[in-house]
């Protein structure tokens, strides 16, 4: 019976009473083989196109090797599938992408799964030898490591599609995390120069804002709700700190007061039917405050004069006379003077 190579290392094994006086050669070629699967070694690609690399029966290879660096002569212009052959071997690899061209390559065995070793990278992988429908796997695919102390040094820039920020530099990581200069500015010192600020919640007056989203609502919150707290915007309104010019008539109201007190704060001009006899009297005397006074004294009741309220001698003696009288006065804020008409007929 010939020699079989149907082991993971492709050993030679000798049937029984083959090979008489060969058995010491091939015996240390397969002890050589089987330290060489425990060396490194390189396997070179020839063409930018998928390759198969075959693990030769019983003579030294490079695919044999644990760990094994793949390279090529030509640029890869895509990602090329590596074969390794046969399907039928189930072995663990150490696989290096050191191919030109900046592409990945892919793995595989059978018709299975396949492990993709990224561009300067490398992977652990195991073939199943499961024949034509032969899978290779990522050993370490589902390991979980936890790094809880010490320093990472001499890695690739861990990109951001996984999980990192592609730099080396914080001003290159804002830069690929589309981080703008706010990333940089004290959180109690920010300054937003463009752009606009959407889909927060109203910021308090308490904190520097209006507490609404509407105009209106904001006047109403700071107090300058139009037609309560302050009066529309007319352009034809009076001013009091500038000559105007009156184009229709103005007109004070005049309020109705038969107790002959007068006050100021009322309005100006007022008319007076008394009932009985009392004291011409003003209050909350306004300096520069003028108006008239309508008095019909129908009943000829006694009038007096207030300590404040200043007339000629005349005065209180012509008004307490039965009539009807005009009465102009002038308030300097202590004091308020006042002139009357004769008595109308």
């Amino acid at each position: 019976m010939p020699s079989t190579y149907v082991n993971d290392l492709r050993l030679e094994e000798m049937a029984t009473g083959e090979k008489s006086g060969t058995w010491g050669t091939i015996t240390n070629t397969n002890l050589e083989l089987i330290a060489s699967a425990f060396s490194y070694g390189t396997e070179n690609l020839a063409s930018d196109a998928d390759a198969t690399i075959t693990m030769s029966d019983g003579s030294a290879d490079e695919v044999r090797s644990i760990y094994l660096k793949i390279t090529s002569g030509v640029s890869l212009t895509t990602t090329r599938t590596i074969t390794l052959a046969p399907n039928t071997v189930s072995k663990l690899w150490i696989i290096e992408n050191a191919t030109t061209g900046g592409q990945s390559i892919s793995i595989s065995q059978g018709s299975g799964a396949n492990v993709t070793v990224p561009n300067g990278g490398n992977k652990i992988i195991v073939t199943d030898g499961g024949g034509a429908g032969a899978a290779v796997y990522d050993a370490l695919a589902d390991q979980d490591v936890d790094i809880t102390s010490g320093t990472i040094v001499g890695i690739t820039d861990l990109a951001v599609a996984d999980g990192g920020t592609g730099a080396s530099d914080a001003a290159t990581a804002r830069t690929n995390l589309g981080l703008g200069t706010i990333a940089t500015q004290n959180s109690n010192s920010v300054s937003i120069t463009g752009g606009s600020v959407t889909g927060i919640t109203d910021i308090t007056v308490a904190d520097g804002g209006t507490g609404a989203s509407t105009a209106s609502g904001a006047r109403t919150n700071l107090g300058v709700a139009i037609g309560s707290d302050v009066q529309a915007y007319d352009a034809n309104n009076a001013v009091t700190d500038a000559a105007q010019t009156f184009t229709v008539s103005q007109r004070g109201t005049i309020t109705t007061d038969n107790d002959l007190s007068f006050n100021q704060n009322t309005t100006n001009n007022f008319k007076c039917t008394p009932t009985g006899s009392g004291t011409l009297t003003f209050t909350n005397h306004t300096a520069g405050q003028s108006g008239n006074i309508l008095l019909i004294n129908s009943g000829g009741h006694a009038i007096s004069l207030a300590a404040t309220t200043k007339g000629d001698a005349n005065l209180a003696t012509t008004i307490s006379t039965a009539g009807t009288y005009w009465l102009s006065y002038y308030d300097d804020g202590t004091n308020a003077y006042v002139t009357t008409s004769a008595a109308f007929a």
